[in-house]
C-alpha cells in the first residue's frame, strides 16, 4: 500500500519574486541551469515534460507530469514521478516576498512509497531538490550555470 511521505524545503532567494518566479514558472522548464529539454504547458491540467542529461553521466532521464494549481507570482503545484497509472510526487512552490527585493521559496513534495523497500524513492526526491534549490540559486543571484 502507497504511504505519503512529506517533505519541505525553503531557500532564501537575493532576487525580486517576480525574477525567481519567471526562473521556475516558464515553458522552458528549468533549462538551462537543471534541466536539458524541459517544457511546462502553464495551464491547469497542463502537460509537463522533465529531462535531464548533464546531472544523469549523460543518461537521458525523462519524466512526465502536470500542472495542479498556478496563482502566479505565488503557488505552483504539480504532480511528476510517473508510474504504473499516476504519480508518485505532488510538488508545490510557494514565493513569499520578503519585503527587501528577495523571495522566500518554499517546496513541499508528498512522495508516495510502498514502505520501507521503497523509501529509497523519498531520498532521491530530497536529494534532487536540494540540487536543484543549489542550482537554482547560483543561477537567479549570479547567473551562474554550475552544470
Amino acid at each position: 500500500m502507497l504511504q505519503p511521505v512529506r517533505m519541505q524545503f525553503v531557500e532564501h532567494f537575493k532576487v525580486p519574486v517576480e525574477k525567481l518566479w519567471q526562473i521556475l514558472v516558464n515553458p522552458n522548464g528549468w533549462d538551462p541551469w537543471f534541466t536539458d529539454g524541459m517544457t511546462i504547458e502553464l495551464v491547469e491540467g497542463g502537460k509537463m515534460v522533465l529531462r535531464w542529461k548533464r546531472i544523469t553521466a549523460g543518461e537521458i532521464v525523462e519524466d512526465r507530469g502536470v500542472v495542479i494549481f498556478i496563482e502566479p507570482l505565488k503557488v505552483f503545484e504539480f504532480w511528476w514521478y510517473e508510474y504504473e497509472d499516476g504519480f508518485r510526487s505532488r510538488a508545490k512552490m510557494t514565493f513569499t516576498p520578503d519585503g527587501n527585493d528577495g523571495t522566500w521559496l518554499k517546496i513541499e513534495d508528498t512522495v508516495l512509497v510502498n514502505g520501507e523497500k521503497e523509501f529509497s524513492i523519498a531520498l532521491g526526491c530530497a536529494y534532487g531538490w536540494g540540487q536543484m534549490l543549489c542550482l537554482a540559486k547560483a543561477y537567479a543571484e549570479f547567473g551562474l550555470i554550475l552544470i
